[in-house]
């Protein structure tokens, strides 16, 4: 139920490294305490994005400048926006919540020559996007890994992505909940000469407005095998809906028929017909199947909500 989707994350990274060739006494130099260099003077430790399919550096070219201090350690920014690869899971859309990684290889070095490590700063922040809520732990995962002499360390950030569903709570969730109690008030409550076109009218309605939502969702989510949560909340609906239609046709005709029935054998002072003519004249059927269908309707929004 999973399926590989990309995101794109702009990211301000501190590289610091120490050069032992770079160290010199202060004292010997006129209390010089660091200078600057650029970084095509100085040996740079070369390290690249696993699992991203593309990497725009922002603020990289090799006139950049690198700061050095006098104990040999070198420092510098770089800006970049990387597109990472992450297997999402949408079972809950639009409640989902997304456990990806953000992956850094240093390659060609042995782990005891050069030990490649990261961390998130106290004071750093990540900007939220319009859909997403992001959360950037700081516990990183380093590992070593050799094949043929050549070796590489491997470094993961875990990322979890939160969906926001206001967009789709606010504007097709609520919409459809409430086109539900008006299809379901004028269904059953309508008059019995204007039923039979009024429960056409409202059930091609309710097709066409769920359509519409089935064709948006197909366009917003990944083909996995279970249809998400919010795809059973749209597909309840429309059985719902269709079978209030269905039975407020089949009601009414057998109502009628009862009804002339009751007529025809009340005279003959049967308590039974009596109570079928009372039941079938007095809107009782009608009531009754509003509040089973109504209950239907707000369980499935019930159940939709508890999924949060």
């Amino acid at each position: 139920n999973e399926r590989g989707m990309e995101f794109s994350i702009v990211m301000g990274m501190m590289l610091m490294w120490t050069d032992p060739r770079m160290r010199w006494n202060p004292l010997k130099y006129n209390n010089i305490s660091h200078f600057y260099l650029t970084l095509d003077q100085i040996w740079f430790p070369h390290f690249h994005p696993c699992t991203s399919s593309a990497v725009t550096y922002l603020s990289i070219d090799r006139n950049q400048a690198v700061k050095i201090f006098s104990n040999g350690e070198v420092k510098t920014i770089l800006r970049a926006e990387i597109t990472f690869s992450c297997a999402f899971n949408t079972e809950r859309f639009p409640f989902d919540v997304q456990q990806c990684y953000l992956c850094f290889t240093l390659n060609g070095y042995d782990p005891e020559e050069v030990r490649f490590t990261a961390y998130m700063d106290e004071g750093a922040l990540t900007n939220e996007m319009s859909e997403w809520r992001v959360q950037i732990d700081n516990k990183t995962f380093s590992f070593p890994y050799c094949a043929n002499d050549i070796c590489m360390t491997i470094m993961q950030y875990p990322v979890v992505l939160s969906r926001n569903p206001q967009f789709w709570i606010g504007l097709v969730v609520i919409p459809i909940f409430m086109l539900g109690f008006l299809i379901f008030i004028g269904l059953f409550f309508s008059g019995p000469e204007n039923l039979v076109n009024n429960a056409i009218g409202f059930g091609l309605t309710t097709m066409t407005s769920m359509m519409v939502v089935v064709g948006i969702l197909n366009d917003s989510l990944s083909k996995i095998e279970r249809i998400p949560c919010m795809g059973l909340f749209v597909l309840i609906q429309i059985s719902v809906t269709s079978i209030a239609v269905i039975s407020v046709l089949l009601t009414d005709q057998i109502v009628r028929k009862l009804s002339k029935m009751a007529k025809s054998k009340s005279r003959d002072n049967s308590r039974v017909w009596r109570v079928v003519e009372k039941v079938s004249s007095g809107g009782i059927v009608r009531n009754t199947l509003f509040i089973v269908f109504t209950i239907l309707h707000i369980a499935n929004f019930i159940w939709f909500v508890s999924n949060k």
